[in-house]
């Protein structure tokens, strides 16, 4: 079965709430469409999420771009908004932290693609569902169904970071979530759950996933960085229990990633003669997807990067010319995206990540050499050849602090620091009050506030008659 005869599935996907049902139901009458029966029917529903294809020349749309709009890692020149950002009022609103981001009937991307692959998702574990494996398809068969899992896990994730509450142990229970689609079915209402709900979820589809998927993932004897694997589904756990604060957890999956999959490029090996040195699909990226679309994602070409966080780089730091850019018209521009192409910014999982989740850990739990041990074998990579000078820590705390700053620097860019900050406020040492200014007005974000959740948009509360509860 060809892909463009089963992506009709896709056109469903915007109508994700079941006020839309007879709209949906509309559009499976045409009997030319072919429903996908086979396992091979699946997988490429599947591949199709991957910006329409199969191999590593694009990835999954992942939105988490809105985060570093809000972030203290950027600013917008005004010369920078009035060139490229003023067609897109969305990004002043979205830069101001406004309450009111979303009009009443503006359709949101950022949302509507994430609920779109849910939904995929959930058709193909309802059809791989009802096929019997047998010894001729069984990989095939449990790729399938760990990928999607895998995919409405990583959907879960990102939608919590910006509609659920900040995870908080105390209140997760009572704390207002996400809304969590596990079933194609339109007659089923959408609600929001509890953060302790989604959380919990989240861990179960992406738990499930590592038990089926194969450790790397490959496609016709290729390695494929589009597709998830068994590594991909142990670093987005470990990715998810250090936003819950489980630094036990995060340990023990950080472990079972390096154990299959552990290489780090060498930065002075690279080379900085020029805009987006670092190569696209390197070795260091265990999971490609990307941000290039939507409301933010396609914009961001042309932003500021904080000048504090330049400044705290050294000078035999290969991040600081590889990752900054000095524009006479512009200012400082961040130019060093992890995809190493300026029209889509790098939103997977790579093995940096890794080593900085785990020396967190480490320094948490009160290891502080293990944790320096990792920071170094990361930094190492980044320093200019035989100039860098170990960490050393004299506390857990030491090490902690010098942790969380590397992983500022390490990682801007990939839609992770709104979620640092999230999780970092709720301590004074890393409480952070963010100030933007633009076009004359200056607006902050006080560490903790409640806009660090957002509102529902509002088309979406409307269509769910009342079902799904707006963010206080």
């Amino acid at each position: 079965m060809k892909l463009n005869n089963i992506i009709y599935i896709l056109s469903v996907g915007a109508l994700t709430f079941s006020a839309c049902k007879k709209d949906a139901l509309d559009q499976k009458t045409d009997i030319h469409l072919t429903v996908p029966s086979t396992v091979d029917d699946y997988q490429q529903l599947l591949d199709g999420l991957s910006s329409g294809t199969t191999n590593n020349t694009a990835g999954l749309f992942s939105y988490r771009s809105l985060g570093d709009y809000m972030s203290d890692d950027i600013y917008l020149t005004d010369n920078s908004y009035n060139n490229f950002f003023s067609s897109v009022p969305f990004i002043a609103k979205l830069y101001a932290w406004d309450k009111n981001l979303f009009s009443p009937l503006s359709k949101l991307n950022e949302w509507e693609v994430q609920y779109k692959t849910v939904l995929t998702a959930n058709v193909a574990l309802e059809g791989i569902g009802v096929i019997t494996p047998d010894n001729n398809n069984q990989a095939a068969w449990n790729n399938v169904k760990g990928s999607a899992l895998f995919l409405r896990g990583q959907m879960f994730y990102n939608l919590a970071q910006f509609w659920a509450q900040p995870y908080n142990s105390a209140s997760a229970t009572k704390d207002q979530g996400i809304v969590l689609r596990l079933s194609s079915d339109a007659d089923v209402a959408s609600v929001r759950s509890t953060v302790d709900q989604t959380y919990k979820q989240i861990i179960s589809d992406l738990t499930a996933a590592a038990e089926l998927l194969p450790n790397t993932s490959s496609q016709n004897t290729q390695v494929s960085k589009v597709r998830p694997s068994k590594a991909a589904a142990f670093a987005l756990l470990a990715r998810t229990y250090l936003t819950m604060g489980d630094y036990t957890n995060v340990i023990r999956y950080t472990d079972s990633t390096l154990n299959l999959y552990s290489s780090l490029l060498d930065y002075s090996t690279l080379g900085v003669t020029k805009f987006y040195e670092v190569p696209n699909f390197h070795s260091e990226i265990l999971y490609y997807c990307m941000d290039q679309s939507g409301e933010v994602g396609g914009t961001f070409g042309f932003w500021n990067a904080s000048q504090d966080l330049y400044d705290s780089y050294a000078d035999n730091d290969l991040r600081k010319s590889m990752f900054y850019n000095n524009s006479f018209f512009y200012g400082l521009l961040f130019v060093g995206d992890y995809s190493g192409d300026a029209g889509r910014r790098f939103m997977g999982v790579a093995v940096d990540e890794l080593y900085l989740m785990r020396a967190e850990a480490y320094a948490r739990t009160d290891d502080p050499a293990s944790a320096m041990a990792d920071l170094n074998t990361l930094l190492v990579k980044r320093w200019k050849e035989g100039t860098f000078i170990p960490y050393t820590a004299s506390s857990a705390d030491d090490a902690l602090v010098k942790i969380i700053a590397e992983r500022r620097k390490e990682l801007p860019g990939r839609g992770l620091r709104w979620t640092d900050l999230r999780r970092l406020n709720t301590d004074a040492r890393f409480a952070v009050t963010i100030t933007h200014t633009l076009l004359g007005q200056t607006y902050t974000l006080p560490a903790n506030d409640s806009r660090y959740t957002l509102q529902v948009p509002a088309y979406i509360i409307a269509a769910s008659n009342g079902s799904i509860i707006q963010t206080p």
